[in-house]
């Protein structure tokens, strides 16, 4: 039997536990209108899942940024990370790709939930290039490892981004100025990361 626990909390709903999907859609399908699911603050209250309008959300953040950051902090790992990281593991906009980024160049520290710390998935469009360029933005000391490791150990595909993050980060910055705050479109960026990615693959595929 699966078990799983709803908690309602100033606008958001979190479910905790194994959640059928066909629970999910209908408890997402009644009252969507301007709705959004945020794995980032799911993450933060150690919930599966999480969703309610982007300006509750917001407000959930900051009531569960400092648990978070907390709890990171009180971890094995922490004494293996700089204030910055802490505070992106805790607290950062995360996806496959800015995961796949973060523990392949922090290969020494102990993957959480038993995941294999070289998935090397890479980001296939500007959403998430995006949460790769906030984790560089953010954690100095993943930045500066970043070209060396993921140029060279993370496979054909992640060494053709990294030859061409520049142009990448340039494209984006002129297509969508705001992107760091969710605004704007980039189908120049886009366009050019299935570029990239389309001739690495042969590469990829023949490892």
């Amino acid at each position: 039997m699966t078990e799983y626990t709803i908690r309602e909390e100033n606008g958001c709903t979190f479910v905790f536990g194994s959640l059928p999907i066909t629970a999910l859609v209908k408890l997402t399908g009644g009252d969507a209108k301007n709705k959004v699911m945020d794995a980032d603050l799911a993450r933060m209250a150690e919930a599966n899942f999480a969703w309610g309008k982007p300006e509750d959300l917001e407000r959930a953040k900051d009531q569960y940024r400092g648990p978070a950051v907390a709890r990171i902090k009180s971890s094995p790992i922490a004494a293996s990370l700089d204030d910055s990281a802490i505070q992106w593991l805790a607290t950062g906009e995360q996806g496959l790709s800015s995961s796949a980024i973060f523990w392949t160049v922090n290969a020494h520290l102990k993957f959480p939930d038993g995941k294999d710390p070289k998935h090397a998935a890479y980001p296939h469009d500007p959403s998430d290039l995006g949460r790769c360029r906030k984790l560089l933005e953010q954690v100095p000391s993943v930045w500066e490892r970043f070209a060396p490791v993921m140029g060279t150990l993370a496979g054909p595909v992640w060494a053709a981004l990294v030859e061409n993050w520049g142009d990448l980060c340039a494209t984006m910055d002129r297509e969508a100025p705001d992107w760091r705050d969710g605004k704007g479109t980039a189908t120049e960026t886009y366009r050019l990361m299935q570029e990239i990615i389309a001739g690495a693959q042969p590469y990829e595929q023949g490892r």
